[in-house]
């Protein structure tokens, strides 16, 4: 490759936020506020398992966008370390997990109180955490030369690398990159003090990084982690109730061809004054905020008091047609939803039953994954728990349709 072709000078990735941002300000207002109402909208443990149920999703979509397709109920098998005799299936489950068990971590890390989410440690720990997990399979490479190498989890790539018509800098001169973006987007910087600014900078650094091509392989997967822990940074999301990598996979197309048209150089004197194109980083960024804002959208409407009691009446209507379930169920994950934990003797009182009888309710919803309970502490509560397999029921459209026909096939 001649050396004209690279990328050397970290100047050459500006601008490094789009030109005239206030165009951008009000998408960024209305994300900011309608995130703070929906987290808001629950009960602090429902939230919490809400936010569980939620990461297998994360990651089926975000592998989804890398052409990695692993059915949801595998993740669920996988979960429950049922794992394919499937050589492949069973490296997809346990790269799902992987991805899984990185996303937790990051909720359960708090990363305020002037953390720099954008830092080059940081974000080869993301790597590193995701990595390690993967079988050793994933853990290998086609560089631009076709040659196979080996991925060192948590290590920059020492190699020249083209995704598409784009030429990422070269390695090299990685760290000049990075140090250049860990101290443009450092969200303690007297810079970037408005909070509007910095949620659209988690849009423009989003490209930026992938721009960079900082690792061999899984770019993609710790670009979306690392946006999942920017708006954490920001307080946003804090309850995880909402999915940006479900949203970017589901207009994967566009996300992909804005995702290519912001690594374009400058198109004329008209625009901005970087290497790269202003006008296309300005129109990534709508795109990704517009994104946004339609996934809190989408969950403030599942999450809807009345529209989510409807169907809780319709899951245990079902259910109880088949003969899985008691009508009275349904008292008991109204409850769960509305409380996020009832204590075991209230389960008599919502469903009217004797001690023994209201036992064999709350079992039943156990086995089904829809209550969740210590058992190794009597005293307990019930606390609201929900499985993958229930998703097409409870929370319609989470997953692609063809994949929630199968869940529903498997209903008994």
């Amino acid at each position: 490759m001649a050396i004209l072709e690279v990328y050397r000078d970290p100047s050459t990735m500006e601008p490094l936020l789009p030109e005239n941002i206030g165009d951008l300000e009000p998408m960024s207002t209305q994300l900011l506020e309608k995130s703070h109402a929906l987290s808001a909208s629950l009960h602090p443990e429902t939230a919490k398992a809400i936010s569980t149920f939620l990461r297998p999703m994360n990651s089926y979509y975000s592998n989804l966008i890398e052409g990695h397709d692993t059915h949801p109920i595998d993740i669920e098998k996988a979960l429950k370390k049922d794992f394919s005799k499937d050589h492949k299936n069973r490296s997809l489950q346990k790269e799902a997990l992987a991805h899984i068990a990185v996303s937790a971590d990051l909720f359960n890390k708090p990363m305020n109180n002037g953390f720099n989410t954008y830092s080059a440690k940081f974000i080869k720990n993301l790597h590193k955490a995701f990595y390690e997990k993967l079988p050793k399979e994933f853990q290998v490479a086609i560089n631009i030369e076709g040659v196979e190498t080996p991925i060192i989890p948590g290590e920059f790539r020492k190699c020249e690398v083209q995704v598409g018509k784009h030429i990422a800098p070269s390695w090299e001169y990685l760290d000049g990159f990075l140090a250049r973006y860990e101290s443009y987007y450092d969200p303690n910087s007297l810079s970037n003090k408005s909070k509007i600014r910095r949620i659209i900078a988690i849009a423009s650094a989003h490209h930026r990084l992938a721009w960079i091509h900082p690792f061999s392989d899984g770019n993609g997967r710790v670009v979306r982690l690392l946006s999942d822990a920017c708006f954490l940074t920001e307080g946003m999301n804090t309850s995880g109730l909402w999915s940006m990598t479900r949203g970017l996979s589901r207009n994967d197309a566009s996300y992909k061809t804005h995702l290519s048209n912001a690594d374009l150089t400058r198109w004329d004197n008209y625009d901005g004054r970087g290497n790269l194109s202003n006008k296309m980083l300005k129109k990534f960024c709508e795109f990704y905020l517009e994104t946004a804002i339609d996934q809190v959208e989408y969950m403030k409407k599942m999450l809807d008091l009345d529209a989510m009691l409807k169907r809780i009446h319709y899951y245990t209507d079902l259910m109880v047609s088949k003969g899985i379930l008691k009508t009275e169920t349904r008292y008991i994950l109204e409850a769960v939803f509305l409380k996020g934990e009832i204590p075991k003797k209230e389960v008599e009182r919502v469903t009217g039953k004797s001690d023994k009888t209201a036992k064999i309710l709350a079992e039943s919803l156990l086995n089904l994954g829809l209550l969740n309970v210590d058992k190794t502490n009597h005293l307990s509560p019930y606390k609201v728990n929900y499985p993958i397999s229930a998703s097409p029921l409870l929370f319609p459209g989470l997953y692609p349709t063809g994949k929630e026909m199968d869940m529903m096939a498997m209903l008994r």
